[in-house]
C-alpha cells in the first residue's frame, strides 16, 4: 500500500506475472495431484470389503490352556517370542512364533503333536473368513516379507500372506496369521486405481532415481504453493467489479473457494515428503524378547464359563510368565465404519502364575509396566492408559485393539503402544512424528472434519474441492492460450 492508501500497481503487476508463470506448471501439478487425489476416496467407496471386519473368537476351556505345558514338554519348546492359543478351522491350536519374518509353528491342544506347515493352511482359513470366499478358490498364495507398490508400507504387518482367488475380480487377501487379522484386501478395479495413486500422487515410478524424485515433487509442491499464494494476493489486492470474460470471472471465483486448500495441500505434503525421506522411522510392530519357556505348571484351577478369544503365555514382573487367558466382548455387532472408529475384541483378563497353575495377583497394566521395562528400561512413565479405539495417534492400521498408551518422559517424548496379550510392541512414536501426523491430518486429510460430517461426507467433500480445483486449472490454462494468441494476432 502507498501512503495514500491505495495499492501499488507494480505489486499488483509482480504478483499477476508470478502467477501466470507458474500458471503451466502448477496446472499440471494441479491436473496430477488432482486426478489422483480422487482415487483415494473412490478406493474406499468402490474397492472391496470384507464379510468380517473382526478376528476369529472361540470358545477356550481350561483344558486349552492348561495343556501348554505338556505341549511345551512333549515338543521340546525352549524359547519363543510368542506363544499363544489361536482358533483354527478345525479347533484351537498353540500357536509359536519364534522370529519375526519367520512362519508361525502350531500345535495340536490334544495330542501336541505339530502340525506341519500349517501357518498357510491358517492364512487361508482367515482369508476365506474375512471374504467369504471358499478355500476352493484360491488360485495362488505366497509368503510375503516385505512391503511392496501392491501391499505399501501403510498396511504396517508383516509378514503376510497374499492369497489372491479366482474370478474376474483377481480379489486377493493379505492375512497376517499371528493377529489373525486382515491387513489388506485388493480386486482388479482397487489395484488400479491404486496403482494410479501411487504413480500420479506419490511418483513411485521414480523410486529409482533416489533424491531425484524428492527433489522433483518438493519442486512442484513449492510451486503449487507459489501459485496460489500469488492468486490469493491478487485477490485481496484487485479490486472487486463486474468481469465480462466468464471464464477469468470463473476462475476468480473458484479461487477463492481453492486458495486455502491447495495452500494447506501443498504445505503439508512438502512437510510429508521431508518428514518420511529424511527423518527415520520408528513406528511398526515389534515382537518382545525372546522368554524361555522350557518349565511351564499345567493349570491348578478352572477358567469361568466364558468365550475367550485368545490364551497366551506373556512375560510379568521381575521375568516370570504367566497365563493369560482373555474375555470376549459381548457386542458382536459390527459396522463397517467401525474398523475405523475401533472396537475392543476382549473385555479384560485372567492371570495365572505358569511357576505353578494357580491364579495370579496382576493385571494388564503390570504386564504393560513390565514390557515398558525391557522395551526402555527404566524410563520415566508419564501415564498409562487402555486404549479402546483408534485415534490420531493410534491408527486403524495398526489392525490391533485394546491397547496400552505409554508416555514416557524422554528427550523425544516417546509413546508406547503395547499389548499385553502378547507382549508385542504395536507402535511407538516421538514428538516430532505427533507433529508431522498431526499437520498431515488436519491439512491434507481433512480428518477434523469427520466428526462432523462423517468419513463418506468428508470424502465426498474432498472430491469436490478436488474437482472445483482441476476446472479452475483448465479455466486458467484457457486463458493463458487466449492471451497467446491474442498476442500472435
Amino acid at each position: 500500500m502507498t501512503e495514500t492508501g491505495k495499492t501499488n500497481p507494480m505489486s499488483k503487476k509482480v504478483f499477476l506475472q508470478w502467477h501466470r508463470r507458474l500458471s503451466w506448471l502448477g496446472g499440471f501439478v494441479v491436473l496430477c495431484w488432482a486426478i489422483s487425489g480422487i482415487c483415494h476416496p473412490l478406493m474406499a467407496w468402490f474397492g472391496p470389503q470384507a464379510a468380517k471386519m473382526f478376528p476369529p473368537a472361540a470358545m477356550f476351556s481350561a483344558d486349552s490352556l492348561g495343556s501348554l505345558a505338556d505341549i511345551v514338554e512333549t515338543n521340546g519348546i525352549k524359547e519363543a517370542r510368542v506363544l499363544r492359543v489361536v482358533p483354527t478351522a478345525d479347533a484351537p491350536v498353540l500357536q509359536l512364533t519364534e522370529t519375526e519374518a519367520s512362519a508361525r509353528r502350531y500345535f495340536d491342544l490334544a495330542s501336541g503333536a505339530e502340525y506341519p506347515a500349517f501357518d498357510e493352511a491358517q492364512a487361508r482359513w482367515l482369508a476365506s473368513y474375512y471374504t467369504g470366499r471358499s478355500n476352493d478358490d484360491v488360485e495362488s498364495v505366497h509368503f510375503v516379507t516385505a512391503f511392496t507398490g501392491e501391499y505399501p508400507a501403510v498396511n504396517r504387518l508383516l509378514p503376510v500372506y497374499r492369497i489372491q482367488y479366482r474370478g474376474s475380480d483377481a480379489l486377493t487377501a493379505f492375512v497376517h496369521t499371528e493377529t489373525s487379522a486382515l491387513a489388506a484386501l485388493n480386486n482388479r478395479n482397487k489395484a488400479m486405481i491404486q496403482g494410479v495413486f501411487l504413480q500420479l500422487h506419490t511418483w513411485a515410478w521414480l523410486d529409482a532415481s533416489g533424491h531425484g524424485r524428492v527433489l522433483l515433487i518438493a519442486l512442484f509442491m513449492l510451486t503449487l504453493f507459489l501459485m496460489a499464494a500469488a492468486g490469493l494476493s491478487l485477490l485481496l489486492l484487485l479490486k472487486q467489479r463486474r468481469i465480462a470474460d466468464a471464464r477469468r470471472r470463473w476462475h476468480r471465483l473458484l479461487g477463492y473457494v481453492l486458495f486455502l486448500p491447495l495452500l494447506g495441500w501443498s504445505a503439508s505434503g512438502f512437510y510429508h515428503l521431508l518428514q518420511s525421506q529424511y527423518v527415520e522411522p520408528v513406528s511398526g510392530l515389534r515382537l518382545g524378547s525372546t522368554f524361555s519357556v522350557d518349565e511351564l505348571a499345567p493349570l491348578a484351577t478352572n477358567l469361568p464359563a466364558a468365550r475367550l478369544t485368545a490364551l497366551s503365555v506373556v512375560p510379568g514382573p521381575e521375568g516370570r510368565l504367566y497365563y493369560r487367558a482373555a474375555l470376549a466382548a459381548d457386542d458382536e455387532a459390527v459396522s463397517r465404519n467401525a474398523r475405523f472408529q475401533g472396537r475392543a475384541v476382549e473385555q479384560g483378563a485372567l492371570y495365572f502364575d505358569t511357576g505353578n497353575g494357580h491364579p495370579a495377583d496382576i493385571s494388564d497394566a503390570d504386564i504393560v509396566q513390565a514390557l515398558v521395562k525391557q522395551w526402555r528400561g527404566d524410563a520415566d512413565v508419564l501415564s498409562i492408559e487402555k486404549l479402546h479405539r483408534f485415534g490420531p495417534d493410534y491408527d486403524f492400521r495398526n489392525k490391533r485393539l485394546p491397547v496400552w498408551q505409554v508416555n514416557v518422559n524422554d528427550a523425544e517424548a516417546s509413546q508406547l503402544f503395547l499389548d499385553p496379550a502378547t507382549g508385542v510392541l504395536v507402535d511407538q512414536s516421538r514428538s516430532t512424528d505427533r507433529l508431522e501426523r498431526w499437520v498431515f491430518s488436519i491439512f491434507h486429510k481433512w480428518n477434523h472434519l469427520t466428526g462432523i460430517t462423517g468419513r463418506e461426507g468428508r470424502d465426498g467433500l474432498i472430491v469436490v474441492i478436488l474437482l472445483l480445483a482441476i476446472l479452475a486449472s483448465a479455466l486458467g490454462m484457457a486463458m493463458l492460450v487466449a492471451r497467446r494468441g491474442a498476442k500472435s494476432v
